[in-house]
């Protein structure tokens, strides 16, 4: 494999690792990380002109594979020439053969490569809208926690004072009680002690 397209195999490795990234059940901390991340690549000017000038050079690629493999489409295969019965073209040389599968092999790769980069951009999108709806439906969650405490510690506070409020009035009643307990000793005390008249001579 020449240079070339080792360094296109290496992109093609690279994109699969994104995607697998990507659609993994990951946390979602780690969502708002990779977001963060494909958005300021986004914001890139040097990364977008990398990014287009990569897509243009695997295009001219893959339109080449194509030519290439055409020229092989009126060729038939060493292996079957003796059990054809069309050899009115001819077939192709081993040389030929081997080019031809060295175009293949350049057109799978090249084309997979083109796919995951449109793949990679519409998941990433879409896991953008997923972890901006997650975000909001985590603040309306924390919000309505923070209100149903709100609301649960003032039931509390009414329940204490409404509790307070009643043990002041058995209280209250108790003391009224009371009252009337010694109202009523103090009468039989003086009943039984009646207060004599005291005169003046005496």
């Amino acid at each position: 494999m020449s240079i070339q397209m080792s360094l296109v195999f290496g992109a093609l490795i690279l994109e699969m690792v994104t995607l697998l990234l990507m659609v993994l059940p990951l946390p979602h901390p780690v969502r708002v990380k990779i977001i963060d991340i494909s958005i300021l690549l986004r914001n890139l000017k040097n990364f977008r002109i990398g990014l287009w000038f990569t897509v243009i050079l695997l295009s001219m690629q893959f339109m080449d594979c194509i030519q290439r493999l055409q020229r092989f489409g009126h060729l038939g295969n060493p292996y079957f020439a003796l059990n054809s019965q069309n050899n009115q073209f001819g077939t192709m040389s081993y040389d030929q053969l081997a080019s031809k599968f060295y175009s293949q092999r350049n057109l799978y790769i090249t084309g997979a490569v083109l796919y995951l980069m449109l793949a990679i951009f519409t998941v990433s999108t879409i896991l953008k809208k997923l972890v901006l709806k997650e975000s909001e439906y985590r603040k309306l969650s924390a919000s309505e926690a923070e209100g149903n405490s709100k609301v649960t510690g003032e039931g509390q506070e009414s329940s204490e004072v409404a509790k307070y409020k009643k043990l002041i009035e058995q209280k209250e009643i108790d003391i009224a009680t009371l009252k009337k307990q010694v109202g009523g000793l103090q009468k039989s005390y003086d009943d039984l002690n009646p207060s004599q008249p005291i005169e003046k001579d005496e």
